[in-house]
């Protein structure tokens, strides 16, 4: 366990002042894109951030720590995991921190979920994280899907600046190269895979590429994963979803290096 991209970006106090006790946050997503960019953003914000990359995992952190002190305010967590997640995930989790504020996040949220006291759209809004900040009795019980704020079909760029304002270039530089190296490591397994397999690993794609702003990818993955019974029409997705992984690579390396 611990951080993939260990930055923390906190305003500096005045010494002579008592310093707020940071919100403790447990981030749960299989994904490793995902989990790193919800941890730096809530990082920016001052929360200190526990992380697992699974439901599993999640439940074992939670019945390792000592003492009530210790546990999380917030859970945050991906609503559609391998093994543990959706509801059997929140009714563990709430049993083991049943003061905690208990959060879905989904690339395509439904408008509430059993066990959660909201859920929430990934990419993860300034508004979003307000809510995992926010004590529990304040908690929305969904967040509405915002549409895309994009120039071309490529890129949504006011997810990708909100990132750039937020987390540090060199951070921010290793989750996009860690996003498109899993991408095309998924789309590899995705030609070889079954159908629910493939669903799976689009479902994550889709994911990591909602949270950095890659709209095309995003939008090919969700077809993929919404189910192509054709083996050559699958495959010329991927193809696709390959191709706009090169020009929106090129296209975010350009962007941060401006």
């Amino acid at each position: 366990m611990g951080h993939l991209f260990p930055v923390c970006v906190k305003c500096a106090g005045v010494a002579s002042l008592p310093q707020p006790t940071p919100r403790l946050v447990l981030v749960v997503d299989d994904d490793p894109v995902s989990l790193a960019i919800a941890a730096l953003l809530l990082e920016s914000e001052g929360c200190d951030v526990l992380q697992a990359e699974s439901g599993e995992e999640a439940v074992e952190l939670l019945a390792a720590l000592n003492h009530k002190s210790e546990l999380p305010h917030s859970i945050l967590t991906d609503l559609r995991m391998p093994g543990l997640s959706g509801t059997e995930l929140a009714q563990r989790l709430r049993r083991a921190t049943p003061q905690a504020l208990l959060l879905a996040m989904s690339a395509s949220p439904p408008p509430a979920v059993e066990g959660f006291d909201g859920v929430i759209k990934k990419p993860l809004t300034p508004e979003a994280l307000a809510t995992v900040m926010a004590p529990r009795h304040m908690a929305p019980c969904s967040e509405a899907a915002a549409p895309y704020s994009h120039s071309d079909d490529l890129l949504d760029s006011k997810v990708f600046d909100r990132l750039r304002r937020a987390i540090s270039p060199a951070a921010l530089e290793e989750v996009v190269a860690t996003f498109f190296h899993d991408t095309r490591t998924r789309i590899a397994a995705m030609r070889a895979a079954d159908p629910d397999t493939r669903r799976r690993e689009a479902h994550t794609v889709k994911g990591g590429a909602a949270m950095i702003g890659a709209l095309r990818i995003s939008l090919i993955a969700a077809a993929v994963e919404s189910g192509i019974d054709d083996t050559e029409a699958c495959s010329r997705k991927l193809d696709e979803m390959e191709a706009y992984c090169h020009r929106t690579e090129i296209t975010l390396k350009q962007r941060l290096e401006t």
